[in-house]
């Protein structure tokens, strides 16, 4: 039940977003003028993302209300403990990917002469998820 609940919010979420970008862009036409032409399109994006997957959720719990023992059958290998260490595997070689694409992005921004803010934006994020890997990473070896 409490799936159908995340499910339904996200939907009515995701379509509040929708209708927000609507009307911005029909009753704010002068947003140009203010800078702040892309919140509309932002909203329509986000709104679109979140009630797809609002929308999936519900559409698959319906569709396991259906077959009990698949829904049983999905239950299973979602907690099976081979399956977890697997997506643990394959998220920690997808991590490590990341810090080399986002290590060359940063750098060929700052050899492009991109806009300072944005290369500033960009190695504050970069710090922020080596620190976060290094904080978790004392924190698990004190469990051990």
């Amino acid at each position: 039940m409490n799936k159908n609940k995340s499910g339904l919010a996200a939907l009515l979420i995701g379509l509040a977003l929708l209708v927000g970008a609507w009307l911005l862009l029909r009753l704010c036409p002068d947003l140009d003028a203010t800078g702040w032409r892309v919140v509309p399109f932002l909203a329509l994006g986000v709104g679109c993302g979140v009630f797809g997957t609002g929308a999936g959720e519900l559409l698959a719990a319906q569709a396991l209300k259906k077959h009990p023992e698949l829904q049983k059958q999905n239950e299973i290998a979602r907690k099976d403990e081979r399956n977890v260490a697997l997506g643990n595997a394959a998220k920690a070689k997808g991590y490590d990917l990341m810090t080399y694409a986002f290590g060359a992005m940063l750098l060929f921004s700052a050899l492009m002469e991109a806009d300072l803010i944005l290369t500033l934006v960009m190695v504050a994020v970069y710090l922020f998820i080596q620190f976060y890997t290094l904080w978790q990473r004392f924190r698990l070896e004190k469990e051990m």
